[in-house]
């Protein structure tokens, strides 16, 4: 009696309660989705962390109802159903771990294997939701060799088949919902479920059998906007063999767009009539259509930018209008969603066009200004103003259009708001104006958008509440305004034909500017023909004409050898073999003549670059051992296999320094003179030339430096130094690599940084105990930390001083004095 008394108590109560909770919670997802039909539709209606939130109270409530039933009573036959709901809100709740482990929980302690079921069916709805796909296949494939209820299988099929959707495997995403239909009883549910079934038929090409079920879909009772896009999809997958049928496609089209229940779908019916005119090629017609569909189209973005993205493609891919599809794509762009599916693509493409615009834009109107420049300013004032006037006149038509458009909008809302006016009543029998609250409150919403917030007052309509009496010696307000437009507009038209004659060029400098921009524009827009159009003749076409007017471009080589890759694409083998040509003898040693001969130049020579650098880094650490005579070895090998490279200067420039610890000052001059003439647009040129600048001031300072007298006394404590260039960013940097060094090395030594003068800033380590000691670490310091490599084109001088020296060193401020005693007398 007892058990029976707590069973049902727990049912009718507590769980009948959070029950209704669940189903409420699923129903207000359901409606607040926007269910986009122009995709295949979600299994379940979306939701997000946000909506959980707005959620948050009824989902509370629903789990404290189902806790009741599973506290209160304990061992009753509700109490794992009770778990399961608590999974469920927590699931809604976005709190998919928790859901998770309820679930599982529901699976172990359960003694009803159908609850058990249910649990395990939710669980792999779970683990999708939380991306653990692998999960949910696991529990889906032990769930398959279960004996579940018709319930449970007919949940279990729907949220495989979900699976698969968020996998975008559609064969196993319809295979699935096909099982799924078998399970669902006749209503609005399933009506969704054959509907989707019918989408993805579709998209795979089966369009009889996405017929079929967008006509289940029918017969199930779907709610109208659903049975409307079933109608609509039905006519894209009709089968047509003669003209009779897609006569009656046209006239469904016709009627569906005659039926005022259909009044707010009428941008969608548009867009299909014009796909269905697109597949019969009627090109015209279409583009007709989908712009009726963006007319139709007010409080729906998504499909008004379906409409504009349809036109783009036309005039981009079938008619090559590249102005009209750049306006669409625009249109496209500021209007569609950015949620949208593909939505980055498109907005790739508008970039492309409206880089395109920009620079046949550029081309043109620099062209035209050029060509007016040899015109007298009278004859520039008369172009102008005829171009003025021309543009005055289009743009007035322009206005009347719109103000007459506008105006025919306003007199159908008008006539839409009477017709509710008439038609609509609170209570029977009530059909006058004034009996109808929700009537008054349209008429006054209408009165105000149209005439704005205005007192009850005689001529309420006019601006001048006189009664339109006129004082003597007034001039009346119209004539007042008209008599300012005008002379409002003839300044406005002085002022452009001002602009209009400043903006062409009066000076060479000016004209040479004007053709530089054509220059570079031309280069961009063959480019843009090559690379992104995919318009390989307009892109030869345009580069010719580049080269024709700018024979001297720095873009020569570069767009020859593009026309000798697009003459042989064409299959034009005379001409992309006179292009090569051209481009080997005007430019031999570029990298596109090379190109020409060798088109695995570039990979060869990146493959060569990776080995030289190689033997650069091998080499330099000789040369900072000063084992030169080995450095230039290693250099002289990799010089000899890879003589033509990019990186060829940087080896031969260390191979200079070299040469110049070995063989003296003289043969050093001697060969970095040499380089420049050999490498003059290396990267490393300035550095080169700095080189050149201290070996001739070291000539200078010989003398000078015999005047600074070092001490020969090395048993005293010493320090090291590292000199390098007076710079902000250098001093910034260098003493902490110094120290950062000294403290992985764990030494414990102690840094300075001083200012030497205004050419030289050193780093001091101190203090060794004597001259063998201070010697070995700079060994070790040079050999592990180059600073040479990390900071390029900059130098470093690193040395032992004793303290007496570091004195002298200080006072006479002459590193290279310092340096000569050095080499001297530590070897």
């Amino acid at each position: 009696m007892g058990s029976s008394y707590q069973n049902m108590t727990a049912h009718y109560n507590a769980y009948f309660i959070a029950n209704e909770r669940i189903k409420e919670i699923s129903l207000t997802i359901e409606e607040g989705y926007d269910w986009n039909y122009n995709k295949i539709l979600p299994i379940f209606a979306q939701f997000d962390t946000t909506d959980s939130k707005n959620l948050e109270a009824q989902l509370e409530d629903c789990i404290e109802k189902a806790s009741i039933a599973i506290q209160r009573h304990p061992g009753s036959r509700w109490e794992d159903d009770s778990y399961v709901l608590v999974g469920k809100a927590r699931h809604f709740g976005s709190e998919f771990a928790d859901a998770i482990e309820t679930f599982k929980y529901v699976n172990k302690h359960s003694e009803n294997d159908d609850t058990r079921h249910e649990a395990l069916v939710e669980l792999v709805k779970a683990f999708v939701e939380f991306d653990e796909i692998n999960n949910a296949i696991a529990v889906s494939d032990y769930l398959k060799k279960e004996d579940l209820s018709n319930k449970n299988l007919r949940n279990l099929y729907l949220n495989r088949a979900y699976m698969f959707q968020k996998r975008n495997d559609l064969d196993q995403l319809v295979q699935n919902l096909v099982q799924a239909d078998k399970y669902m009883s006749n209503g609005e549910e399933r009506a969704r479920i054959d509907f989707i079934i019918g989408q993805v038929y579709q998209s795979l090409g089966f369009e009889s059998e996405a017929y079929n079920y967008y006509a289940r879909c029918l017969r199930n009772g779907p709610p109208y906007e659903l049975a409307f896009y079933a109608k609509l999809n039905m006519a894209q997958v009709t089968q047509l063999a003669e003209s009779n049928d897609r006569k009656k496609i046209k006239k469904y089209f016709k009627k569906l767009l005659r039926d005022p229940k259909n009044i707010e779908y009428n941008d969608k019916i548009y867009y299909e009539y014009a796909g269905f005119e697109l597949k019969q090629g009627n090109l015209d017609q279409a583009i007709v259509l989908f712009k009726r569909s963006i007319q139709k189209s007010l409080n729906n973005p998504r499909q008004k930018g379906y409409s504009y993205l349809k036109l783009g493609q036309i005039y981009f891919d079938s008619l090559k209008n590249y102005k009209l599809a750049q306006n669409y794509y625009d249109s496209t762009v500021n209007t569609m969603p950015k949620d949208e599916d593909g939505f980055e693509k498109i907005e790739q493409r508008q970039k492309i066009l409206t880089d395109f615009i920009i620079q046949v834009t550029t081309i043109h109107k620099n062209d035209s200004l050029i060509q007016l420049s040899s015109l007298s300013e009278d004859s520039l004032r008369s172009i102008a103003m005829q171009i003025i006037n021309e543009q005055n006149i289009l743009a007035k038509a322009k206005e009347k259009k719109e103000k007459k458009k506008a105006a025919q909008a306003t007199r159908n809302s008008f006539n839409q708001n009477t017709a509710d006016l008439i038609t609509t009543s609170t209570s029977p029998g009530a059909t006058w104006y004034f009996y109808n609250s929700s009537a008054i409150s349209s008429g006054r919403s209408s009165f105000l958008k149209q005439w704005g917030n205005r007192r009850l007052e005689d001529n309420w309509r006019r601006s001048n509440k006189s009664g339109g009496e006129i004082i003597a010696g007034q001039v009346p307000e119209n004539e007042k305004s008209a008599e300012g437009d005008e002379s409002s507009e003839e300044d406005n038209v002085e002022n452009q034909v001002n602009e209009m004659i400043a903006a062409v060029p009066k000076t060479e400098e000016e004209i040479k500017k004007l053709l530089s921009e054509i220059e570079v524009a031309l280069y961009k827009l063959g480019r843009i023909y090559s690379f992104q159009l995919e318009e390989k003749q307009n892109a030869a076409n345009t580069f010719e004409q580049q080269i024709e007017r700018f024979i001297n471009s720095e873009y020569k080589p570069e767009i020859l050898y593009q026309l000798f890759l697009i003459e042989k694409g064409l299959g034009n083998i005379g001409k992309s073999d006179l292009w090569a040509n051209q481009l080997k003898e005007e430019f031999p040693d570029s990298l596109y003549a090379k190109l020409v001969d060798n088109p695995n130049y570039r990979e060869e020579s990146q493959a060569a670059t990776a080995q030289l650098k190689k033997a650069y880094q091998k080499a330099y650490r000789l040369y900072s051992h000063k084992q030169y005579a080995k450095s230039n070895t290693v250099l002289d090998s990799a010089l000899n296999i890879f003589p033509e490279n990019d990186f060829s200067d940087n080896l031969a420039l260390l191979n200079v320094i070299n040469t110049g610890e070995l063989d003296g000052v003289y043969k050093y001059q001697f060969e970095l003179n040499n380089f420049l003439k050999t490498y003059p647009e290396s990267d490393v040129i300035a550095y080169a030339q700095t080189l050149v600048k201290a070996s001739e001031d070291y000539q200078i300072n010989l003398f000078n430096s015999a005047s600074a007298k070092f001490i020969k006394f090395f048993t005293q404590k010493h320090f090291m130094v590292v000199a390098y260039k007076n710079d902000p960013e250098l001093s910034q940097k260098v003493p902490v690599d110094v120290e950062a060094y000294i403290k992985e090395k764990n030494f414990n030594f102690q840094t300075g940084n001083i200012i030497l003068n205004e050419n030289f800033a050193l780093v001091l380590v101190n203090d060794f105990p004597g001259k063998g000691t201070a010697s070995k670490f700079l060994e070790m310091f040079d050999s592990d930390l180059s600073l040479a490599d990390k900071y390029k084109g900059e130098r470093f001088y690193t040395f032992v001083i004793t303290e007496d020296n570091f004195d002298i060193f200080y006072q006479t401020k002459d590193l290279t004095a310092y340096l000569n005693f050095y080499d001297k007398n530590y070897p």
